[in-house]
């Protein structure tokens, strides 16, 4: 049996409506896009630790991102995964790839230089990018939902 113009219409008017609530939903706060730079760089500048605390270090971010999926789902109801299918997904592996780049120079620079700095240096670098990769991957998910801003 094949749906009617007019239900082909109603369904694609609902498809639409639901993106734009999506989108709006993402919206996000400048303290999540911070959140996000925070756990990003906290990441890369474990390596200056001595190896037990670079563990707890790590764990506890990965508390802050549960604490931050947390969250979403309380603002919005939902948590949008950063690897769904769509033309964010090329933006997170350019994301990641600089990011474990920062991480892996840094530990170099602990190891091979001896430098302990450098991946707190590395770390401020991998804050900065978390911050701003997180206001483009919201601009560019919203955009792919229909809205322009």
């Amino acid at each position: 049996m094949q749906p009617s113009s007019t239900e082909a219409a109603e369904a694609l008017a609902a498809m639409r409506a639901s993106q734009a609530r999506l989108a709006l939903a993402a919206d996000c706060p400048p303290q999540h896009h911070f959140a996000f730079a925070v756990l990003m760089g906290g990441l890369v500048a474990t390596p200056a630790l001595p190896s037990f605390y670079a563990l707890l270090a790590e764990g506890v971010l990965l508390i802050g991102v549960a604490l931050v999926v947390r969250w979403d789902r309380r603002r919005t109801g939902m948590f949008i995964n950063g690897y769904r299918a769509g033309r964010t997904r090329p933006l997170t592996f350019l994301m990641l790839a600089i990011i474990l780049a920062l991480y892996f120079g840094g530990v170099m620079l602990v190891r091979y230089r001896g430098l302990w700095w450098g991946p707190l240096a590395t770390g401020a670098v991998a804050t900065i990018i978390g911050y701003y990769a997180s206001i483009l991957w919201q601009r560019v998910f919203r955009r792919e939902m229909g809205l322009t801003a």
